[in-house]
């Protein structure tokens, strides 16, 4: 498995050739899609989990003389994906020719902190 895949990923927009675009504001959802490195994928909406699934990552050539491509493959899901990580962005393509394409951002981890109250000296 590919080590820029594994996080939390909050989605940003999917658009389909320029035609339209899906965001959290005009969809009113929060999504967040969560890959670890047991090959888990979990799906999120609005901090409530809606879906998951086992995955494994493929390299996948689209023809002679093309580049190398990571591919998700979702068990029990008809639909793969294409992915690819730049920074701290996921640019998800899916593969069923649709050509939807979804992009998300990497979380960061939030750190808790507690600081102890000290006491009043008497």
């Amino acid at each position: 498995m590919e080590e820029g895949l594994v996080g939390r990923w909050e989605w940003e927009q999917t658009s389909a050739r320029d035609q339209y675009k899906l965001t959290p504001g005009n969809t009113g959802h929060k999504v967040v899609v969560e890959f670890d490195r047991r090959g888990r994928a979990r799906f999120y909406q609005d901090d409530k989990l809606v879906s998951a699934a086992a995955f494994t990552v493929r390299r996948d050539r689209a023809g002679l003389g093309q580049p190398l491509r990571h591919l998700i493959i979702y068990r029990g899901y008809q639909n793969n994906q294409y992915y690819s990580v730049s920074g701290n962005r996921l640019h998800l393509q899916d593969a069923n020719g649709k050509l939807l394409q979804h992009n998300y951002t990497r979380m960061v981890a939030e750190v808790s902190v507690n600081l102890a109250t000290p006491k009043t000296l008497q």
